[in-house]
């Protein structure tokens, strides 16, 4: 069955690249939005992963800039991906398995486009260092700023019984380095 693109709503959403130079206009809403995490959107967009929304050719637009797009055609992926020749913003990402549809960076539209990126494609190449919704806290000393508290590192249980008998019954004395670098030779 093929898929035929719906009528749009007559609204258009706007988005641009970093500097400005192109511009792009899609008809409301977008036809499915997601997030993609594979190894070729991540060295694209220098991030853990790429948010795009996809929409039908014709319902998408370079308004200005065209001059400033410049193209790469990935063999290895048969696609093609356009940047801003000036401030280098990734802008369209086209694959000749879907000639009739288009994805474009969710991040170049300021405000709604009608969907919300609920898939994940290429969920396996996700990478451990990637935020993955872990509860963040304020980094004291610098506002605006959050972090991920590290996991704390549990000792082995051996050790945590025999260091709890030992230190319930009399308080630790610590020697001094030097001394007890010399009890090791």
């Amino acid at each position: 069955m093929k898929a035929t693109a719906p009528s749009s709503s007559g609204r258009k959403v706007s988005g641009s690249c970093l500097c400005g130079a192109v511009q792009l206009q899609i008809d409301f809403p977008a036809f499915w939005a997601w997030h993609d995490h594979s190894a070729a959107s991540r060295s694209a967009h220098g991030a853990a992963y790429a948010t795009y929304i996809g929409c039908w050719r014709k319902h998408a637009h370079v308004v200005k800039g065209r001059r400033s797009i410049a193209c790469f055609e990935d063999a290895k992926t048969d696609s093609t991906r356009s940047f801003c020749s000036r401030c280098g913003a990734p802008l369209l990402y086209e694959r000749k398995c879907s000639p009739h549809m288009v994805n474009i960076p969710r991040a170049l539209f300021s405000g709604r486009t009608g969907r919300e990126p609920r898939y994940h494609v290429a969920i396996e190449e996700l990478q451990e260092w990637a935020y993955t919704g872990n509860r963040l806290v304020p980094l004291r000393g610098y506002p605006d700023i959050v972090w991920e508290r590290p996991k704390s590192r549990r000792r082995p249980s051996e050790w945590m019984t025999l260091n709890s008998a030992t230190s319930a019954s009399r308080p630790r004395a610590h020697k001094p380095i030097l001394a007890l670098s010399q009890t090791i030779r």
